[in-house]
């Protein structure tokens, strides 16, 4: 799983939409490139380090202004001195790099529930893209630059990222609905409408896949349909 997949399931774990999660990981390409090591680029010279080097003597303790240095870092571009003494706070009490995506993201959403509960309410509920958007960026991230121009561009690449995932989604549910329509115990004409995938275990060991195909065909037994699963021996998926 790559760094935006990852990012994307932990929001939509968090409660939020599509839209939400889309304008909030727009929000982060435009401030890091969803990079969790990123040192702001006119710092580098400042401070004389780039990415990795200021990570690791930060993480050693041999660098010890991280709080204070007004330096943006991670993939929020942490900046303010009320606020990145936190995230290196909550990073180790984690026990984990101060690059460390998961710890980034963990602070974030503590952030989020803590300190800006307008900006979470808007990320569960957004319709919008732009609205989910436009929120982080002027309640969360504060840039200096607060232009149209730059809503439109940080809103841009929040789509790009509802696109790719949530469309997926919606997708995949549709297949699932065409493949539910072609059962043999479909009545024609009825509407369905599938608004998410539950995984289910049989919860029993079972000799083969088709082993229990048998059995859940046979005359006697009486449990609700199952559209398909998959083999745990070889990933092989099934529709019954």
């Amino acid at each position: 799983m790559n760094t935006e997949e990852r990012i994307w399931q932990f929001l939509k774990a968090q409660g939020m939409t599509d839209a939400g999660a889309a304008g909030l990981m727009g929000n982060l390409y435009a401030e890091s490139g969803l990079r969790p090591n990123n040192l702001q680029n006119c710092y580098e010279g400042k401070l004389g380090m780039a990415d990795d080097e200021y990570t690791e003597l930060v993480d050693k303790g041999i660098y010890t202004n991280f709080g204070n240095d007004r330096a943006g870092y991670g993939i929020a571009q942490w900046t303010h001195p009320d606020r990145k003494p936190k995230l290196l706070a909550h990073v180790k009490s984690l026990g984990k790099s101060i690059g460390d995506l998961d710890a980034q993201l963990s602070f974030l959403m503590k952030e989020l529930t803590e300190s800006y509960k307008a900006v979470l309410s808007t990320l569960r509920s957004a319709t919008s893209v732009r609205a989910a958007s436009d929120a982080v960026l002027l309640q969360f991230e504060r840039p200096a630059d607060q232009s149209d121009t730059v809503k439109a561009k940080r809103a841009q690449y929040g789509q790009t990222y509802y696109d790719k995932y949530a469309r997926k989604g919606v997708q995949t549910l549709k297949l699932v609905e065409s493949i539910m329509t072609k059962n043999p115990c479909y009545t024609a004409g009825r509407k369905i409408t599938v608004k998410g995938l539950m995984l289910h275990s049989v919860g029993c060991p079972q000799p083969s896949a088709q082993a229990f195909i048998r059995n859940w065909n046979s005359a006697s037994h009486t449990d609700s349909c199952v559209h398909g699963f998959i083999d745990g021996n070889d990933g092989t998926v099934y529709q019954t």
